[in-house]
């Protein structure tokens, strides 16, 4: 097999390299002396308490810093390079990664939307550690925003807020909180400080036991005749639906950061177990099912990182398409990095479901908190919705935007100047251009005398012209054949990010980004997730095997990002 470039490994591309210095500053997961080992968080999660060694790493680790943007006296220089940071939490604890990203949720309205006070008091409060809450679920209403059965009544200068916020993240030790409540002359976002209200009117909400993520704060509060100055209304008023609407894009996009640490975890102790177990007389890593499934589950995190990456360069670059490529991300990258975690357990086998032995009896807790990573921020048929009429009102659309350049959506790592949140605001639509996967037609004439990789892009492209056309003449309507054809789009565009990556930065990356094996086996499985399988590459899966093993034994991350882990524990 050839490669697109036979580039060693290279350095940390500059917008990795603050993810790096928190690797470093965090210590291995594997080693049970470090303040956010694996062993902790088993700990943690058997007594369903927080993980406060982890939060503690976490803070003197500088990571509360991330949250809060360069314009506001943080460290957020980038949507690219939070991901990559939150990728290293979840590396060690998904527990931790979703306490921040509920504080993230619920600061990037004031980071877009906020006054100079409102954003100056949530920056003094996260530097300072505390906790943030985004009080947008409720009960009944579920994801339909419109649902909301919480009021905020005109009272003098301010108003009253009464109603019950349930399942939300941090909900009872939250410091501030982003509350969506009916209002005049529509919903309306508010920013509530618990310490100014001081207790009054405001009731908390025991924590939900759940399956997974024992150790996350999932609860709520209730807010009864709660009354707040004219300072707590965010952005203008009328336009809380609008609000929450754009800061899921960054948040649905940054979920699925936090599912390809926990991946990459379950990776590594699915093949440091198959190597050292004998089976047979031969290490199990030898056997013909277990290398299968180890290439598989390597390449199905490629895929999802690919989209990943794209997705959270494009908060920084590419702001107006994301309406439709954050719910294509939310839905491709967790599901699929929960199918990874689902192939290291067939490695695994029993061992998977201890709570003691392998890695400490970790992986248990691993699979539950990565199960729950793609109901986060709407479920997976919510993303199908969006992106099932995202694709249908552009189907209607006559014209199209400005297109985007593919050589800056995929310059991963890359330096790029990210202006302030509340500089470059969320869009409710995407354009009618969807440039990745419009790109399949120059990929294809890319690879037309490519013998192995041609055809299978040929394919791609014939599936996507075929859901383009299915598409208008679906029209709007909420029917089977319609979340289908999202779905396709979906799997469509995680093909075409992975073709766009080898293509225009695989060389730059060096190995195993510029090998083709890894590329070969990402297109065939999604070419089968789409119904139209191919005939499978042995060599490749081989080849995949060696560079997982590869990266192991050089303490690299499992990425196409050349990322050097903390020196890892092997005991």
């Amino acid at each position: 097999m050839t490669a697109v470039g036979t580039e060693e490994a290279v350095g940390t591309p500059p917008a990795f390299e603050g993810a790096a210095r928190l690797e470093r500053a965090l210590g291995c997961p594997f080693d049970p002396g470090t303040g956010m080992s694996l062993a902790g968080g088993v700990r943690a999660d058997e007594s369903e308490s927080e993980p406060t060694a982890a939060y503690e790493a976490a803070w003197a680790a500088g990571l509360h810093r991330h949250l809060v943007p360069v314009s506001e006296g943080g460290g957020l220089a980038s949507f690219e390079s939070f991901a990559a940071v939150a990728r290293v939490v979840s590396r060690r604890d998904l527990a931790v990664s979703v306490g921040l990203g509920s504080t993230l949720l619920a600061a990037t309205p004031v980071w877009i939307w906020g006054d100079d006070e409102q954003r100056a008091r949530v920056a003094e409060l996260v530097l300072n550690r505390a906790w943030g809450t985004a009080g947008i679920s409720e009960e009944a209403a579920g994801s339909d925003l419109l649902a909301t059965a919480t009021r905020a009544v005109p009272d003098g200068d301010g108003h009253v807020l009464n109603g019950r916020k349930w399942l939300v993240g941090n909900g009872g030790r939250s410091a501030f909180a982003t509350v969506l409540a009916a209002s005049d002359p529509s919903y309306g976002l508010f920013l509530l400080d618990f310490a100014a209200i001081g207790g009054n009117g405001v009731r908390r909400l025991p924590k939900v036991p759940t399956h997974g993520l024992r150790g996350h704060d999932l609860s709520g509060f209730v807010l009864d005749g709660c009354r707040v100055g004219a300072d707590a209304v965010l952005g203008r008023p009328g336009r809380g639906i609008e609000m929450v609407s754009g800061m899921l894009q960054f948040t649905r996009t940054l979920v699925g950061a936090s599912s390809l640490g926990a991946a990459d975890t379950a990776l590594r102790i699915a093949l440091r177990h198959a190597r050292e177990r004998v089976l047979y007389g031969q290490p199990a890593l030898a056997l013909p099912p277990v290398r299968s499934l180890l290439a598989g589950g390597f390449a199905d995190l490629l895929i999802a990182e690919c989209v990943e990456l794209a997705a959270a360069r494009g908060l920084d670059v590419a702001r107006q398409r994301m309406a439709l490529w954050s719910a294509v991300a939310k839905y491709v990258v967790p599901g699929l990095c929960v199918d990874t975690v689902r192939a290291c357990g067939d490695v695994l086998s029993a061992r998977a479901h201890l709570r003691e032995g392998v890695a400490g009896g970790a992986f248990q807790k691993l699979l539950r908190d990565v199960s729950i990573t793609p109901v986060f921020e709407g479920t997976e048929l919510v993303q199908l919705d969006t992106v099932r009429a995202q694709l249908a009102a552009a189907a209607r659309r006559r014209g199209q935007a400005a297109p985007l350049p593919l050589d800056l959506l995929f310059g991963f790592g890359q330096p790029v100047a990210s202006p302030a949140p509340r500089a470059l605001r969320p869009a409710l639509t995407f354009g009618g251009a969807d440039e990745v996967v419009d790109g399949l037609d120059e990929a294809a004439d890319a690879l037309a005398d490519d013998a192995g990789l041609g055809p299978l892009v040929r394919m791609l492209v014939k599936v996507r012209d075929e859901n383009r056309a299915a598409f208008r003449a679906l029209g709007t309507r909420r029917t089977t054949d319609a979340y289908d054809a999202a779905r396709t789009h979906c799997l469509v565009h995680a093909a075409a990010c992975c073709l766009h990556t080898w293509l225009r930065r695989g060389g730059a990356l060096g190995t195993p980004a510029s090998e083709r094996a890894w590329l070969s086996v990402a297109l065939r499985r999604l070419l089968a997730r789409l119904g139209r399988p191919v005939a499978p590459d042995p060599e490749a899966d081989d080849l995949l095997v060696r560079a997982l093993a590869r990266l192991d034994d050089e303490d690299r991350a499992f990425s196409l990002v050349p990322l050097r882990l903390a020196p890892q524990h092997r005991g």
